[in-house]
């Protein structure tokens, strides 16, 4: 057998013989490093499920949708309950599609949903735009992710009732409402109509318009040139503005606390071996002395850190991919964004940030190990 191979042979006895002795030294370094992976983990997987969550709701709203809304009450100029109102954002219809409707101040109720059915009516001239939904057996449109597509629905509103068709909604309209929602023609509801409603425009951006937010901007100077209170707008640009936020905050809590392991590592590792080192100098440059290379014992103490950081992360990591559904439910955060990231959970940037920087740490911990193999082998056995 090759002397080499006698040497490798018998450092891996000896480090094993010495872990058995002093289990202490390997479990602390196997404790420290998984928890502090484990919280660093925990707290980017975090970060990256509320990043999940605004972009599903900015894909949920539309990137290119806008919602107008104007109280318009009997005694306002804009009351008319038959015939067409006029239009005061009739400049954006060049600009991509619109759509017109009156949100009323009632709800409706169904056997599945108790006075918690928004109400909307449609003029004649939004059938076009509606036609997708539409059913023949009826013009009133249960709008619904969640009820039977296609089904008939009774719906009771006030003193009266009507019967709707369930439709799924378009992307276009899902800035509409979080939930579900009744649409029906204008007219239908002349009591309700009364009281007033909300007039209620979506605007989706074409191609080639202006961007959205010198839109907003023309929709405000024109309520301030005709002297009336600023609409109720929704769009994505706060939920734009939010998200950019939030993952520059991700990139730098990634970056501090990669820099915290690696530092935690390489100090408590460092500090281990130093103290390691020095209770088997003499052994080692006994070892030396019979032809064992300098830099074989360095790489038994580099390898030997970095098997140990890098079980413990991964096995920190390990653990949370199986208690992810405890962990982050406690936290707040909805089953169903959980079982979406299923899959993103156990291979993300911030994890590969967090397993370099726990090698780097490994590997500066055991510089300290090459500094006091530099000396000479004389004085030690001397």
């Amino acid at each position: 057998m090759k002397p080499s191979t006698l040497i490798v042979f018998y450092l891996w006895k000896d480090t094993w013989k010495r872990w058995c002795e002093q289990p202490g030294s390997p479990a602390a370094r196997l404790f420290v490093t998984g928890l502090l992976v484990l919280v660093a983990t925990v707290i980017l997987t975090a970060f990256q499920l509320v990043e999940r969550s605004l972009r599903e709701r900015l894909e949920s709203f539309g990137l290119n949708t806008l919602v107008v809304r104007r109280a318009v009450t009997p005694d306002s100029s804009a009351f008319f309950r038959h015939g067409t109102a006029p239009d005061d954002l009739a400049i954006l219809a060049p600009s991509g599609r619109k759509l017109r409707l009156r949100q009323l101040f009632v709800r409706g109720q169904t056997e599945w949903e108790e006075n918690n059915l928004l109400v909307l009516t449609y003029p004649p001239e939004a059938l076009p735009m509606l036609a997708e939904i539409l059913s023949p057996q009826t013009t009133a449109i249960c709008v619904s992710d969640s009820l039977p597509e296609n089904a008939q629905l009774r719906v009771r509103i006030s003193h009266r009732s009507v019967v709707s068709s369930v439709a799924r909604p378009p992307q276009w309209l899902r800035s509409l409402a979080q939930g579900d929602f009744l649409l029906v023609p204008q007219g239908w509801l002349d009591e309700e109509e009364r009281l007033g409603w909300l007039e209620t425009t979506v605007f989706q951006r074409g191609p080639t318009a202006a961007p959205m937010e010198q839109i907003i901007a023309a929709v405000k100077a024109l309520s301030s040139a005709e002297q009336r209170p600023a609409p109720q707008m929704q769009s994505a640009l706060p939920l734009l503005r939010e998200l950019d936020e939030l993952h520059r905050r991700h990139q730098q809590w990634r970056g501090v606390l990669a820099g915290i392991l690696g530092a935690a590592v390489s100090l408590v590792y460092g500090a281990i071996a130093v103290l390691e080192f020095r209770q088997n100098l003499f052994v080692g440059a006994l070892l030396r002395s019979f032809g064992a290379s300098a830099w074989l014992l360095y790489f038994r103490q580099w390898l030997e850190n970095a098997a140990l950081a890098n079980l413990a992360a991964i096995g920190a990591i390990f653990l949370i991919v199986l208690l992810r559904q405890t962990i982050f439910g406690t936290l707040g955060f909805p089953g169903e964004l959980l079982a979406a990231s299923d899959a993103n959970l156990q291979a993300t940037d911030a994890l590969i940030t967090i397993l370099v920087w726990i090698n780097v740490g490994a590997f500066l911990s055991s510089l300290p190990v090459a500094a006091g193999l530099r000396q000479p082998v004389g004085e030690i056995l001397n």
